[in-house]
């Protein structure tokens, strides 16, 4: 029989019982469906509205242009050397209208932007890689297994990619996005990417498998929003990337325990992208065979205008 006091025993049973609870939460948690409610996505756009008109401010041929140039002197200029070292910046934001937090009710907005530069490159080596549409299952290997550009008009065009994440779960995606690209001046470009569909596929190990019904599946990915920015200055290119998603949103009992490991994997993410991009432009025979060339699937290509 166990010596031990009566009051340690219960601290150590309330331990067990909590830890098992939280067990049996974070399974349920994901294997439960999500439903994506029309509260929470019309919250979402909202956000997004308000996120991209704080961005258009600064979408000009000159002045502050990179989210570290509206900075403090002295973080900029320790941001700035923190780059040319070659180390990448990456922060969590929040967006807020007139001051207030935007609610998004059952569902969760992560917010990021990350910087890099690569030195010595050009600004048309950037663009190049960025426009590379058709090699982004190479350039974003394993997260991107698929990539065709749907329809072509000019600086505007439809993007298919089938997405795929193994952690903390594996999941894949077939999603569809709307690009805008936009030309500000010799040395600045910017592109803009939003999500139209997003279908969470029900096996990820099956590729060309059956898919959930839109905006009702695991709820680990509901909407995506990507802004990417160029400018070449200091002898190479920096690159931004502002990343907007949905999800659904983690019960109150999980949140200390599930919110550091979803930013955990959101920096990772952006770190990610950075990364493959910058080897991407270093190494554009390897990772981007077709750069500068841009095509519609043959469905489309009779109605679409050619690339620039």
């Amino acid at each position: 029989m166990s010596t031990e006091p009566h009051h340690v025993i219960s601290r150590r049973g309330f331990f067990y019982v909590t830890v098992g609870a939280l067990a049996l939460a974070a399974v349920a948690l994901r294997c439960a469906a999500a439903e994506l409610e029309q509260a929470t996505a019309a919250a979402f756009q909202h956000y997004v509205e308000v996120a991209e008109q704080q961005m258009q401010t600064s979408l000009q041929p000159d002045g502050p242009f990179l989210w570290i140039d509206f900075r403090p002197e002295s973080i900029r200029k320790r941001f700035y050397q923190q780059l040319r070292e070659g180390q990448f910046v990456i922060r969590r934001l929040d967006t807020y209208d007139d001051g207030k937090e935007i609610d998004i009710p059952d569902g969760m907005v992560h917010h990021w932007i990350g910087l890099a530069f690569i030195s010595g490159a050009s600004l048309k080596s950037a663009e190049a890689v960025l426009e590379d549409y058709q090699d982004y299952a190479t350039i974003y290997a394993p997260q991107v297994r698929r990539s065709r550009v749907q329809a072509l008009d000019g600086d505007s065009l439809k993007l298919f990619l089938q997405l795929y994440k193994d952690s903390p779960r594996r999941v894949a995606y077939n999603a569809e996005f709307r690009v805008q690209r936009m030309r500000l001046s010799r040395n600045r470009i910017a592109s803009s990417s939003t999500s139209t569909r997003i279908a969470q596929l029900r096996d990820p190990s099956q590729p060309n498998g059956p898919e959930y019904p839109v905006g009702n599946d695991s709820g680990y990915l509901w909407r995506m929003n990507n802004y990417w920015r160029y400018e070449q200055k200091d002898g190479g290119v920096y690159m931004q990337v502002e990343a907007i998603s949905l999800s659904r949103d983690v019960p109150p009992i999980l949140g200390w325990f599930v919110r550091p490991i979803i930013r955990r994997v959101a920096r990772e993410t952006i770190a990610g992208l950075l990364e493959a991009n910058r080897r991407a432009i270093q190494n554009p025979g390897q990772y981007a065979p077709h750069a500068d060339i841009v095509e519609a699937d043959s469905a489309a290509r009779g109605s679409a205008s050619p690339s620039r």
